[in-house]
């Protein structure tokens, strides 16, 4: 339809499947009535191919008319855009049980407070009424008092609760986020891509993956197809690829293209036999490069006078490029023609039909009838799939070709088989009546047309297979050498055949020479279940094997996609899962993206105790059929590679690089996860220290619930004199620095080490115990005190005003010692929450904030009189000691007798550090030792003691002389003249025939320098290694002054 005219006469029906969230797969019928009257309804296949999905874009199209079959929410876009799966991280959900069992110790202590409180009515209660308030009379009972109080008091303690915690933890994650978008040593500047952490809830659960699943094509490789050789007729052609007999004997150098106004200059070939034969009209050959040039679905398009392809996948555009190289140029299609240009010629194909690539298939053909009238099927896939179709008329031919692409495989490289046929007219216009009916089904029309393409494709010719290198990104090998020091698994999940993937195990590290390679190739579940357990029992033998020898023994695993499908049954796929979790490394090969996903979910879910952690799971990939088992991994990684942007859009992370991934686990994930237990630790502590102080003061007050500090206080306690410095700790704070830290430290997180139920247990039993020292010690300390005016100090203001100050400098303190890196802004605020305190009470207990308020700020005058008071100094400096020192003796317990590897590991670069300053300091004293070494005894042998020299100023007082002499014992402990051991003192002051065996040494050969010693010059040899000064020293007083000192202790 041309015109409106005929638009408008328009009439047909469409009989489609009902709205689903199938992207890939669309089942529909075109019933339209003739314009001529009389005739019956043309009927026309709705595909998948004839279908625009929301948000797509149609190009090198100027017009089109289209017809609306689904809208709103019943398109497959919004039908796939369903509630996002969320993912919460292992601490996310501790915490969420740690509230629940606060929640339950706050009830509990409330009820212990109740029952106080009844205690105390019924024992006190009413004497204490009739002693200090007579005048008001009893209105309830003590058990309705009690019952008052239980609620109460959970207002009083709801501090407890850590309401904060959440809002906090978020801040911090965000605040980790934003140092992973800053990181330049993960920004990829040739594609001006950063890193991006898409998600700010998972941060810490990077420093606790277990098991890394990995794409290979894009992933690991550049995806970047370079052909690079191929197999054509028993030969093979590009480079030196074997020893085979056929292979091109001419020297490899660079093809040249300048003849092929098509070519593209970023393509090198080295072998020149394969355009000589192109040249020479080779017809084997001229097949090879028609099947390329022809059989694809990749779109051409000019731009700036030159023809750009755009492809779906790389390969196929590798594999045009080659083919336009060569001379086999394609130049556009249509529906129903494709053209291209073969030796300056143009030559047009009406394409009959299109034989589309899919994952169960493999391959993918194209019926053509070609310029001579004949129809050919050209075809190109997997060996897997298009052998079992070839005829069996050249076995010979067979047996070279797979010869050349196994060789082909162990280099690395992807190959696919290349093969044709030739039609006669009749068998295709039967075969086209059969396809008509498959495509015109609406019940089971993926099966019907798939029996109809088997129909078709078989009894093929073989040309030849191509073999397409790429390559592996940057820093591949050492980023998995460093990922499996850090005890976590990789797994790599790819679509090519065993041998490609096996060899890229072997190029990236991921398979190492010492480990056995072990094969799970089955095509039956029967015949998987034996394989399995006769692996087992293989890999029992070689641990025997190797422990006698002393070794351990590593394996890895391959498993091809058909064997995975029979593994991953029900009843198989626990004892597959334990096999593939004793090995090293795993490569599934010719898995499909419900496969990727379906191994994430055994591995994710799997336990071997009910009390262990789960298995912390990342997967990254860079493709659409990446994203299932990105968003099946606890972690999803995307690429943002040659694939476009499905896997990025369905990440939690993404970058550019493979390579990336160490520093974002080892390095970002790492810290993120000791920040987030040291905040925790400390959080649960500091609510702990101090809400339990208000219950430890519940008897004090006759559980009335009588809160001791300010409101104020209470108020400002979270927000203000404790919360800052810890935040930034959990932003900001390394245990090592990059460089000093081995991947090994890594399996604090996956061990769970830092914080769990008992790290939470410890925390809140080190709150109690402060919580009861910053009450107990003041209170003893100040109950027998008296202030200035000779009053006593026992008032609840008093108390309570010097009780919050205790408490906010210790947990101050506590936090200062849980900082490993200190920077301005950790000294601003952690000592600046302190003082924050005085500042804030001098202002709130001052008498003009009392005159504005006096219910809110009825502590009056109390941080004046506390300040003013000795004892309180005292009494804080006690209680610091008594709850910082046992923390500290605790620390080093641990550190001593059950550390971490990564306190082992801090330990031993702090040694380090003090080993090399101490050589560093007997290197700096060597040379004042050599120069005291020659000082003459005989000027102060005279002095009381006799056992030190000391060269002073000359305005310095000769009266301290004496008593800065050290005693015979001292000296030879510690040394003299700066030296690190005895030298000096005993070999030349305590031995009295030493000093008459000195000779004067010749100063007109040894340099010399002048040395003021008890008022007199003396002229003594200079060290070596030490430059004398330039000029006359003894010319005057000052000049004297000014010389080199040497003082001997």
């Amino acid at each position: 339809m041309d015109d409106t005219t005929e638009l408008s006469s328009f009439l047909g029906r469409v009989e489609c499947e009902l709205p689903n969230n199938r992207l890939d797969k669309f089942i529909g019928l075109l019933a339209m009535e003739s314009l001529d009257e009389g005739l019956d309804l043309a009927q026309y296949s709705l595909d998948n191919d004839k279908i625009l999905l929301r948000g797509m874009v149609l190009k090198n199209t100027s017009w089109v008319v289209g017809l609306v079959i689904f809208t709103g929410h019943q398109t497959k876009l919004m039908m796939n855009s369903g509630k996002p799966k969320l993912k919460r991280t292992n601490v996310d959900q501790l915490l969420n049980k740690i509230v629940y069992y606060i929640l339950g110790l706050l009830i509990a202590l409330c009820t212990v407070c109740g029952i106080g409180s009844f205690i105390w009515e019924t024992i006190r209660g009413e004497k204490f009424s009739e002693q200090y308030a007579p005048w008001i009379a009893p209105l309830d009972t003590a058990i309705v008092i009690a019952l008052m109080r239980i609620p109460s008091y959970i207002i009083v303690l709801n501090t407890l609760v850590p309401i904060s915690l959440y809002v906090s933890v978020e801040m911090i994650r965000l605040g980790q986020s934003m140092f992973i978008n800053w990181d330049l040593l993960m920004y990829h500047n040739e594609t001006d891509t950063p890193a991006r952490a898409r998600s700010t809830a998972l941060n810490e659960e990077l420093g606790q993956i277990k098991y890394v699943f990995s794409d290979k094509t894009g992933t690991l490789t550049q995806n970047v197809m370079v052909f690079l050789k191929a197999s054509i007729n028993c030969i093979q052609y590009g480079g030196s690829s074997g020893s085979d007999e056929n292979i091109s004997k001419d020297p490899p150098n660079n093809v040249d293209f300048s003849w092929n106004k098509h070519a593209d200059p970023k393509f090198t070939y080295d072998d020149q036999s394969l355009l000589t034969a192109v040249q020479d009209g080779d017809m084997e050959v001229d097949k090879f490069f028609k099947v390329l040039s022809l059989c694809h679905t990749v779109m051409s398009s000019e731009e700036t006078g030159k023809l750009v392809y755009q492809a779906q996948s790389p390969d196929e555009e590798a594999l045009l490029t080659a083919a336009r190289n060569f001379g086999y140029v394609f130049l556009t299609r249509t529906q129903k023609s494709v053209t291209i240009e073969r030796a300056g010629t143009t030559e047009e194909y009406e394409m009959l039909a299109l034989l589309d690539f899919d994952n169960v298939r493999k391959r993918m053909s194209i019926i053509l009838r070609c310029p001579d009238q004949k129809i050919r099927l050209f075809c190109k896939g997997a060996d897997t799939t298009v052998i079992p179709l070839l005829n069996s008329d050249h076995p010979s031919k067979l047996e070279a070709t797979l010869d050349h692409m196994n060789l082909y495989a162990r280099e690395g490289l992807r190959t696919l088989i290349i093969a044709s046929k030739e039609i006669s007219d009749y068998d295709y216009l039967e075969w086209e009546k059969v396809f008509a009916e498959a495509q015109l089904c609406l019940e089971d029309r993926d099966a019907q047309i798939n029996a109809a393409y088997e129909l078709i494709e078989k009894d093929l010719d073989l040309i030849g297979s191509s073999a397409i290198e790429d390559k592996l990104q940057d820093g591949v090998p050492e980023t998995i050498a460093n990922l499996a020091r850090a005890s976590i698994k990789i797994w790599v999940l790819t679509g090519d055949k065993q041998e490609t993937a096996i060899n890229i195990g072997y190029s990236c590290k991921l398979i190492k020479p010492r480990m056995e390679v072990l094969i799970l190739e089955g095509d039956e579940s029967d015949e998987v279940k034996f394989e399995i357990k006769e692996l087992q029992y293989r890999i029992d033998e070689l641990r025997r094997a190797a422990k006698k020898e002393g070794v351990d023994a590593e394996f890895a695993l391959v498993v091809t996609g058909t064997t995975l499908r029979y593994a991953l049954e029900e009843h198989l796929k626990l004892a597959f899962l334990d096999l593939a979790l004793q090995c090293a490394a795993v490569i599934c090969c010719r898995v499909t993206p419900l496969q990727k996903a379906l191994v994430v979910k055994l591995v994710k879910n799997f336990k071997a105790n009910k009390s262990d952690d789960d298995n912390i799971t990342l997967a990254i990939g860079d493709g659409a059929n990446d994203v299932s088992m990105i968003r099946e991994a606890h972690i999803g990684v995307g690429i943002s590679g040659k694939e476009g942007m499905q896997a990025v859009l369905a990440s939690d992370f993404c970058f550019a690089q493979f390579r990336f991934l160490e520093r974002l686990i080892l390095v970002h994930g790492h810290w993120s996860y000791i920040r987030m237990c040291k905040f925790l630790r400390y959080f649960f502590f500091k609510n702990f220290a101090f809400t339990l102080v208000q219950l430890f003061y519940a008897p004090f007050c006759g559980f009335t619930a009588q809160t001791i500090f300010d409101p104020l206080y209470i108020t400002l306690y979270n927000v203000v004199f404790t919360s800052m410095p810890v935040m930034l700790v959990g932003i900001m704070d390394q245990e090592l620095s990059v460089e000093n830290a081995p991947p090994e430290v890594y399996e604090v997180g996956q061990l769970n080490q830092l914080f769990n139920k008992q790290a939470f247990a410890l925390s809140g039993f080190h709150g109690f115990v402060v919580a009861a020292a910053c009450l107990f010690i003041p209170y003893q300390m100040f109950a027998q005190s008296i202030n200035i005016d000779g009053l006593d100090q026992q008032s609840m203001y008093f108390i309570g005003t010097a009780i919050a100050g205790i408490v906010t400098i210790v947990v101050n303190f506590q936090v200062a010692l849980e900082t490993t890196l200190w920077t301005v802004y950790n000294h601003i605020l952690t000592w600046g929450s302190i003082i924050s305190w005085f500042l804030l009470f001098l202002v709130i207990c001052s008498p003009f904030a009392f005159h504005i308020s006096p219910d809110q700020f009825s502590y009056f005058d109390g941080i004046y009189r506390v300040l003013q008071t000795r004892i309180w100094w005292l009494t804080m400096c006690l209680t610091l000691v008594v709850c910082l020192f046992p923390f500290i003796g605790y620390r080093l317990y641990v550190i001593l007798t059950q550390p971490t590897l990564l306190q082992e590991v801090v330990y031993n670069i702090e040694k380090e550090k003090v080993s090399k300053l101490t050589t560093l300091t007997k290197t700096l004293r060597a040379p004042l030792k050599e120069i005291a070494d020659h000082i003459p005894l005989h000027l102060h042998h005279g002095h009381k003691g006799g056992h030190a020299l000391y060269a002073t100023k000359r305005q310095q007082s000769r009266k301290d002389l004496h008593g800065r002499i050290s005693s015979a014992n001292q000296a030879s402990t510690r040394g003299y003249a700066f030296a690190s051991g005895e030298g000096y003192g005993r070999r030349m002051i305590t031995g009295g025939e030493a000093m008459v065996q000195i000779k004067r040494q010749d100063s007109r050969h040894v340099p010399s320098q002048i040395v003021d010693v008890e008022g007199e010059d003396i002229q003594l040899p200079m060290p070596s290694n030490v430059r004398p000064r330039s000029g006359s020293m003894r010319s005057s007083t000052k000049r004297a002054q000014a010389s080199r000192v040497v003082n001997v202790d």
